[in-house]
């Protein structure tokens, strides 16, 4: 397979808002049910208020999650993923199956670096 950097490239600028610290948990919290702010907030311990909203701003404009309602009207604004956000989500369970598979390794890797540091 011929390597094209012009398409590398701009794949890679495609993926970057996608592949964020945050993105698989919040896709794995809406794949369960539509959640709203508040309660993806509640279950993300550790993701400031700034960084979920912007998470979530990345996702809603590349069409992978809809927002529903408008926090300034009072009412919560709700999250679910639409048909292309479900697409998605062989590819989580790929990594997870992956993790599982290899996670002794990985973590004896781990520990192996951290004694070296």
């Amino acid at each position: 397979m011929q390597n094209n950097k012009a398409d590398d490239l701009r794949l890679r600028n495609l993926a970057m808002p996608l592949l964020g610290k945050w993105v698989p948990f919040i896709l794995l919290l809406l794949a369960e049910k539509p959640r709203h702010f508040a309660d993806l907030e509640r279950q993300m311990t550790g993701v400031s208020r700034k960084v979920l909203t912007e998470n979530l701003t990345n996702l809603v404009s590349y069409g992978i999650v809809h927002k529903e309602g408008e926090s300034s009207t009072g009412f919560p604004v709700y999250y679910h993923l639409t048909e292309l956000g479900q697409s998605s989500l062989f590819i989580l369970d790929s990594i997870k199956n992956w993790l599982r598979e290899h996670e002794e390794e990985l973590l004896h890797n781990r520990e192996k670096s951290d004694k070296k540091a």
